[in-house]
């Protein structure tokens, strides 16, 4: 039973390894077609929108208030030596 599933499991691993390529050759030209009918269907405006909501997100998320506190908040605290306890 388990040298099937081993065989199954290189089998099916190595069919991946080769229709990969073949998938990538093919779904990239395919997946450009269906962004360009999503832009000319629906405009600039959402198409926009959704490439630049997580560059936003993510700018946001580095000058957020609470990471600005405690990032100043490490530079005040006091440092004390490797070998003394804070008490």
């Amino acid at each position: 039973m388990t040298n099937s599933r081993t065989c199954a499991a290189w089998g099916l691993a190595g069919s991946a390894v080769l229709l990969s390529p073949i998938m990538v050759i093919f779904l990239i030209p395919l997946m450009i077609g269906i962004g360009l009918d999503i832009f000319d269907l629906f405009g600039e405006a959402p198409f926009v929108l959704a490439l630049c909501a997580p560059v936003a997100f993510v700018l946001l998320r580095l000058v957020s208030p609470r990471a600005l506190a405690r990032q100043l908040a490490a530079l005040l605290r006091p440092r004390l030596p490797l070998n003394r306890w804070a008490s």
